[in-house]
C-alpha cells in the first residue's frame, strides 16, 4: 500500500508542476475559455446563497479544527499529530509558492497576484481532507469514513464555486487548488498509514491481559 501511496504522489507531484506550467505559460490561452464563463457567471446573477458556504472555509474553523485534530492525534501517536500540523503548514507553503511562481491575476480588478491555485480553496480542501484521514486512520467502518469523504468533496466544492461565482478566482485556480489539497493529503496518509494509533497496535490477547 505505501508503495501505491508513493506512486500516487509523484503522479500529483508531476500533475501540479504541468497544471501550473500551462497556468503561466499558457494564462491567455487559459483566459479564452474562462473569461466568456465568468462574464456570464457575474452577468447580474444574484450569488448572494453562495455566501453561506463561507462557513466551510472560515479561518477559526480551520484553525480551530486543526488544532484539535492534531490533538487527537497527538493522543493516539505523537508521529500523526506531528503529520497533521506539518501537512497543514504544507499544504499553505505549496500553495504561496506556486501562488508566486505562476503570479496569475483574478477575474476581479484589485484582487492580489497569485490566484493559482486558490488559497481558500486549498485550505480547505486540506483540513476537510484531514478529517477524512482521521476517520480512516482510527480505524473507523468503511461506510462511515466514506461517507465524511462524500461531504468533505461536497464542501470543497462549496467553497470553489462560492468563490467563482463571486468572480474571486477562475474555475481553473480551483482545479489547481484540487492538485495541491492531493499532494498535501497524500503526503498525510503515507506517515499516518505508517503509525497507527497505539490503541489499535494492541493485539485481542494483550488487551485480554492489560484488562
Amino acid at each position: 500500500m505505501r508503495n501505491s501511496w508513493a506512486r500516487a504522489w509523484i503522479a500529483a507531484v508531476g500533475l501540479l508542476i504541468a497544471a501550473a506550467t500551462i497556468a503561466r505559460s499558457r494564462s491567455s490561452m487559459l483566459l479564452k475559455v474562462e473569461e466568456p464563463v465568468m462574464e456570464w457567471l457575474l452577468d447580474g446573477t444574484d450569488t448572494s446563497i453562495w455566501d453561506r458556504a463561507s462557513i466551510f472555509s472560515a479561518s477559526w474553523l480551520l484553525i480551530t479544527g486543526t488544532i484539535l485534530l492534531s490533538a487527537i492525534g497527538f493522543f493516539l501517536e505523537i508521529r500523526a499529530g506531528i503529520a497533521i500540523i506539518v501537512t497543514s503548514i504544507f499544504g499553505f507553503v505549496l500553495t504561496r509558492l506556486v501562488g508566486n511562481m505562476v503570479g496569475r491575476v483574478g477575474p476581479q480588478e484589485g484582487l492580489d497576484v497569485g490566484t493559482f491555485p486558490s488559497g481558500t480553496v486549498a485550505y480547505a480542501g486540506v483540513f476537510w481532507g484531514l478529517v477524512v484521514l482521521m476517520f480512516w486512520w482510527v480505524g473507523a467502518p468503511k461506510l462511515v469514513w466514506q461517507i465524511v469523504l462524500e461531504l468533505a468533496i461536497v464542501i470543497t466544492l462549496l467553497v470553489s464555486i462560492r468563490l467563482i461565482v463571486n468572480g474571486e478566482i477562475w474555475p481553473s485556480d480551483a482545479v489547481g487548488s484540487a492538485i495541491v489539497i492531493a499532494v498535501s493529503l497524500i503526503t498525510a496518509a503515507i506517515v499516518l498509514e505508517a503509525n497507527p494509533p497505539r490503541v489499535l497496535e494492541k493485539k485481542p490477547d494483550e488487551a485480554m491481559a492489560t484488562a
